[in-house]
């Protein structure tokens, strides 16, 4: 049985990506370096290592922002601004859910948030039944 891929890319379509197998994480991070880097209360991600995520197209249309401050890059289009992902401390892709649902039609089971993490740096309280880990 082959791994489960999803494909997905910038507003525009110039940039369009390959996300292959399982993300490591899914959920949602409420981490203050998600906050400064995104510019939002808290950041609905799944997490993939290097080699899961393949730029099929438009490759040569990404630009890479290094947040002066943090361990963290922000990957755009520079065509239509859109972000495919961030990167981490750990250098894994972190893909936003929004951006996948919008592409899928919405987000598959498999990738919907198993929990909230850095819930103890949150500015928001979420109400639901997740699980909130510090």
């Amino acid at each position: 049985m082959s791994e489960p891929s999803y494909r997905i890319g910038c507003d525009c379509g110039t940039v369009q990506v390959t996300l292959t197998g399982s993300p490591r994480v899914r959920g949602h991070c409420h981490c203050n370096a998600c906050r400064i880097l995104l510019d939002t209360p808290y950041h609905s991600v799944t997490a993939w290592m290097p080699e899961q995520v393949d730029v099929t197209a438009g490759s040569d249309s990404l630009v890479s922002f290094q947040h002066p401050d943090l361990s963290m890059k922000k990957i755009f289009c520079r065509d239509c601004g859109t972000t495919l992902w961030n990167t981490n401390k750990m250098d894994w892709r972190v893909v936003s859910q929004h951006l996948i649902a919008k592409r899928l039609g919405g987000l598959p089971d498999e990738l919907q948030s198993l929990s909230h993490f850095h819930y103890g740096a949150r500015i928001v309280d979420v109400d639901d039944d997740l699980p909130k880990k510090d």
